[in-house]
This record gives C-alpha cells, sequence and structure tokens, in this order.
C-alpha cells in the first residue's frame, strides 16, 4: 500500500510540475533557474556499457552540447551538427525539457518528448538527476555525468 501510495504521490507531483510550467511558459525560463547559455559533455566510448548494441553505442560517442535561451528555447548539437530543437522551463530545482524536432528528437511516443529533472550547478557543472524520462538517449546523455558550462 506504502508503494501505490508513493507512486502516486510522485505522479500527483510531476503532473503538478509539468502542468504549472507548461501553463506559464517563459516564467521560469531565466527566472532562478539554469543559467542561460551552453553546456557541453564528452561522451567516449568508454563510456558507453558493452550490452548497449552498436548502433546505439555510435549515436551516443561524441560531444554534445545544449543551448538554454532566455525566451525558453533549447538547441543541442552533436559535435557541431543541431540534432534537437525544443522548449525548457526550469526553477530554482527542476527543469522540465520538451523535444519539438531534429534527427534524435524523443517525439514519437506519446509522453516521452517531456522529461524532468532536478539539478544544481557548482563550479560551473551542470548535474542533472532524472526525475521522470522515458527518453533513453536524452536522460543517458544528461546524466551521465555533469557537463560543462561553457
Amino acid at each position: 500500500m506504502t508503494t501505490k501510495l508513493n507512486k502516486s504521490t510522485k505522479l500527483i507531483s510531476i503532473v503538478i510540475l509539468l502542468t504549472f510550467t507548461l501553463i506559464s511558459p517563459g516564467t521560469f525560463a531565466n527566472s532562478g533557474g539554469i543559467p542561460t547559455g551552453y553546456y557541453s559533455i564528452t561522451i567516449a566510448a568508454a563510456d558507453v556499457p558493452p550490452e548497449f548494441p552498436p548502433e546505439v553505442a555510435a549515436i551516443l560517442v561524441g560531444t554534445w552540447t545544449i543551448a538554454f535561451t532566455e525566451d525558453g528555447e533549447s538547441y543541442v548539437t552533436k559535435d557541431g551538427d543541431r540534432v534537437v530543437e525544443g522548449s525548457y522551463r526550469s526553477s530554482k530545482e527542476h527543469l522540465v525539457m520538451r523535444d519539438v524536432s531534429g534527427p534524435l528528437a524523443c517525439t514519437d511516443d506519446h509522453g516521452i518528448a517531456t522529461g524532468v529533472y532536478t539539478w544544481s550547478l557548482d563550479n560551473n557543472e551542470l548535474t542533472l538527476k532524472p526525475v521522470l524520462d522515458r527518453c533513453f538517449g536524452r536522460a543517458f546523455i544528461l546524466t551521465l555525468r555533469p557537463m560543462q558550462q561553457l
């Protein structure tokens, strides 16, 4: 019973957070949230678990950079090529990202476009921890280790 209650409480909290951040566009983009700018991480072949299929590993390996703009837009590049365009909202504690388009955007399945994370920025390192994200690639890249603020 406690596990079911905890899952229900967590789900309700996530729904409230998503609703609040999506209803008020621009409110959190640069208001006590993640500082706008660029953040980067390089993923090497050694970072990818050996049980991953080779085609997945090939997609993950490279230098990933995410740009958070003042107007709530986000852009992701891999090795200098733009691969995802989206939007984001952030508060003092949470980041909500939504993929909109791009060759590596998570937009196919219902509910996969949006990911929710907690975040911290210390010594120019952005650390994200997933609250809820069904997009495997986005979650892997964003949470492997802290991203460097550029």
